[in-house]
């Protein structure tokens, strides 16, 4: 029996009580699971550090209390993509590839290649980009929504405080180890997400100078479109494709 943990940095009941009620209807046939609400912290990889040093389950799943999981068969899909290839580290519901670091914000949603669903209840119309042939496709970055792993590595909270660049951080952290940051196929969204329009805090710039210093060799420079091959960092080499 594969366990797994919902890991959520929580500051309001009534959202968080939807999401934990969209869980408890998921099929969970041959897993063990328990949910992890984390309160009181000050950014989100504080949190998801929380959460992560709390569980001693094998999949954890990073939410936002305003993601809720419509895939009834979630739990075994995702098992399934992880029992498939040993090397993927990670999995969200919208990726992309080729982020240039000159854009302003730093998304995901700026990547000029996307993949991916999901529904956006703040407007209630489905974001739906490329679909994977397979099972799978591998990207670059991952939207922070919901970011379900196989293996623990710590979240940046020696860098990143707030509410930004969590996600982002975390994907080329776990393509650092060489796993792989995937978005499965998805035949209608599996997770729906309120959208706040990417609200931006105080701090965001200051966040995205650490972020593109931190990272620069993992984003395409201004006046390329794509960055392949192999690139250096801190002393390693890593192939980008």
């Amino acid at each position: 029996m594969e366990t797994v943990a919902f890991i959520s940095c929580v500051n309001d009941q009534a959202l968080y009580d939807q999401c934990c009620g969209h869980i408890h209807v998921l099929d969970k046939t041959g897993f063990h699971f328990e949910m992890c609400p984390v309160r009181n912290q000050h950014s989100m990889t504080a949190a998801y550090n929380a959460g992560m040093r709390k569980s001693a389950s094998k999949y954890k799943v990073y939410l936002h209390q305003d993601t809720f999981i419509r895939n009834v068969h979630f739990l075994r899909q995702i098992n399934n993509i992880f029992k498939s290839n040993p090397l993927v580290g990670m999995i969200g519901m919208m990726g992309g590839k080729h982020l240039n670091m000159n854009s302003n914000p730093l998304l995901v949603w700026n990547c000029p290649e996307k993949w991916g669903s999901i529904f956006n209840l703040g407007n209630n119309r489905i974001e739906q980009r490329y679909n994977p042939a397979g099972i799978f496709e591998p990207v670059d970055f991952i939207d922070g929504c919901i970011m379900v792993t196989q293996y623990d590595i710590p979240w940046r909270e020696d860098l990143f405080t707030g509410f930004h660049f969590y996600d982002l951080s975390q994907s080329i952290e776990f393509r650092k180890r060489g796993y792989l940051v995937v978005v499965p196929r998805q035949e209608t969204p599996w997770c729906a997400h309120i959208s706040t329009s990417g609200a931006i805090s105080p701090g965001y710039q200051r966040m995205r100078r650490t972020f593109v210093r931190e990272y620069h060799q993992f984003l395409v420079p201004p006046g390329s479109h794509q960055r392949k091959g192999i690139v250096k960092y801190q002393g390693k080499k890593y192939r980008v494709t």
